[in-house]
């Protein structure tokens, strides 16, 4: 007998998501994002040439668009290795999963080394009360790929 694998999103009622999905953010576009349920810190999003400029910043991102962003907070991150790192946190409107989010906090972090320019953490993923199917891509859009 021969037992096909199926996506979770054949089975349950919940937003499933695949480990890499589009997200759309406001003044940028979309961009295809890593989804981490180990993260607990928000969401990142990749800048370098960050400059501070009063209560702003000025950062270059995904597709060398160069923005200028209201600062929200600043959070210190523990990249590793007994590292800790200061970053800008600023906010976006996003669409992902079939939902959109208004003021979504996204620390600015160089992702410069990373393949996926934006990272996206658990507590995102638990204001979609969504399951992550981590052999997919793109389930929440209509361009599914299964890795099974």
């Amino acid at each position: 007998m021969k037992i096909s694998k199926m996506s979770f999103k054949k089975f349950y009622e919940a937003t499933v998501i695949g480990l890499i999905e589009e997200i759309d953010i406001a003044g940028i576009g979309k961009i295809a994002a890593k989804v981490d349920s180990g993260n607990s810190a928000h969401p990142v999003i990749h800048g370098t040439d960050i400059t501070r400029q009063g209560d702003k910043i000025l950062f270059t991102t995904v597709g060398g668009k160069r923005l200028i962003k209201d600062i929200a907070d600043t959070i210190n991150i523990n990249i590793g290795g007994g590292h800790v790192e200061e970053r800008y946190v600023v906010t976006f409107r996003v669409k992902f999963a079939g939902q959109e989010f208004d003021n979504v906090a996204f620390s600015v972090g160089n992702r410069e080394t990373n393949e996926y320019k934006v990272l996206i953490g658990r507590d995102f993923i638990r204001q979609l009360d969504a399951l992550i199917d981590v052999n997919a891509k793109n389930i929440s859009t209509d361009n599914i790929e299964v890795d099974y």
